[in-house]
């Protein structure tokens, strides 16, 4: 019996505790995210509830880089009677955005370091803290996954190309994408990885500024492309007839001179923010930056130092001093050369009416680092005037400047310290222009590669 008693004794203990902790648990303020891990373009749903009705409370995102870089962002809400928040259909009181927008509270984070030269996104794991009046009240983690865990991933150092190939588990003779950077160089991973994880395999290829190539963008032979594609084709993972390139700024005007000159080589190019001219090398101007059978490829002159000193005292440019205080912005220098040096258009125009599949290109109309919408109409105009019969678009965003490639990711819109000419440019754009650029663009490059490689 007094086994009994004390079994009854301990089950009712269990049942009170387990009622108090409901009461307790049901009475702190929750953050609930939808989904909770979430590839990084796609968009989630944050609402707080438990909080008193009307009550403020202040939203935090951080991502921590590395020990001492912080990308933040906050917003200021204020509960409905209920004592809910919820982001998705609520505009903040004040903060990093404004106006109602889900994911504002990601793109709007900025850095500690207002000097670091990109928005790194080598970390998955995002903290949102919820304060009131300074204190914490609750904090959750949640995961934004830069690569499905089905993409499998391949370093290529082999027949000359460098590079790292990604594809989905199993994937037999699909369509591919091969993904060249800009000036800057390097792997483009980050890109490469998303275009994977929706059923690609995709090449992400290095033409200099990688070990075991050059260290500047100036003479580079397109013979590599054709032994990158041609070793592409080859990959038990990829169908040789649908064949996609994807290229931001000279890396835009790279695949769009590649299609103008292998034209049966691939069935559609994306150009982020291209050229429509080829221009010289990076960083000597005046030097080509690519060459064909060992002749460079003719490319617009850009005015020397002497000359833009001269075309600044004359009022004709604006001078910067290339500090992240007062950066150049060298879409200025662009549209002066295209002036200067006139008589060199016609010869330097990518000749963009010899391609055969299907085109889509995007340009900022702020872009302060050249004029991409300028150049992108000048592409639809050429296109038209050469009756040229191919698919082809070109979407230019208001408030957009030189980079908004990556949906959702931070907005760069701050100065930009480019590493192989070694001064700050403007990139232009607001944070709110880029990011509604990044996730548009993107949704239009998914369907327009959909109604083309699948």
């Amino acid at each position: 019996m007094k086994l009994k008693g004390f079994a009854l004794t301990f089950l009712l203990c269990i049942v009170l505790f387990s009622f108090l902790f409901f009461l307790w648990t049901r009475g702190r303020p929750k953050i609930q995210v939808t989904p909770e891990k979430a590839p990084l373009d796609v968009p989630v749903q944050i609402t707080i509830s438990n909080l008193a009705a009307h009550e403020q409370v202040t939203i935090e995102a951080y991502l921590k880089v590395k020990d001492d870089l912080i990308l933040s962002s906050h917003a200021a809400f204020e509960a409905d009677k209920n004592g809910r928040v919820n982001v998705t259909s609520q505009a903040p009181n004040s903060g990093s955005y404004h106006g109602i927008d889900p994911m504002g509270l990601f793109w709007s984070m900025t850095p500690t370091d207002k000097t670091i030269t990109t928005m790194p996104l080598n970390k998955e794991e995002v903290v949102l803290n919820v304060f009131s009046k300074n204190k914490l009240l609750t904090q959750k983690k949640i995961y934004r996954l830069h690569v499905s865990p089905d993409v499998e991933k391949k370093e290529i150092r082999e027949q000359g190309i460098v590079g790292t190939l990604f594809y989905p588990k199993n994937m037999k003779s699909g369509p591919g994408i091969i993904v060249v950077t800009g000036s800057s160089g390097g792997i483009p991973i980050t890109i490469s990885q998303l275009l994977a994880s929706h059923g690609y395999t995709v090449l992400a290829l290095a033409y200099f500024q990688t070990e075991g190539l050059p260290d500047k963008l100036e003479n580079i032979p397109l013979e590599y492309f054709q032994n990158a594609l041609l070793w592409f084709k080859k990959q038990p993972q990829v169908d040789r007839t649908r064949i996609a390139l994807w290229g931001i700024s000279y890396g835009g005007e790279l695949v769009l001179l590649l299609g103008s000159m292998f034209p049966e080589k691939m069935s559609a190019i994306v150009a982020y923010v291209p050229s429509s001219y080829v221009y010289g090398g990076i960083p000597e101007f005046n030097k080509p930056a690519w060459t064909y059978k060992n002749q460079p490829i003719s490319f617009m002159p850009s005015p020397t130092t002497e000359e833009i000193l001269n075309a600044v005292k004359e009022g004709q440019v604006p001078f910067h001093k290339g500090t992240v205080e007062d950066p150049h912005e060298p879409a200025l220098l662009y549209l002066y050369g295209l002036q200067k040096f006139s008589e060199s258009i016609e010869k330097s125009t990518i000749p963009v009416e010899n391609i055969h599949c299907p085109i889509l290109i995007f340009s900022g109309e702020d872009d302060k680092m050249w004029p991409s919408t300028l150049y992108g109409n000048r592409i639809m105009e050429r296109l038209d005037q050469k009756r040229s019969t191919i698919e082809r678009k070109h979407i230019h965003f208001p408030s957009a400047g030189h980079y908004f490639e990556i949906p959702y990711a931070p907005s760069i819109c701050q100065p930009y310290y480019h590493p192989v000419v070694k001064f700050w440019c403007a990139m232009g754009g607001t944070a709110k222009g880029n990011a509604r650029a990044s996730s548009q663009s993107w949704q239009e490059a998914l369907s327009f590669l959909k109604e083309n490689l699948l």
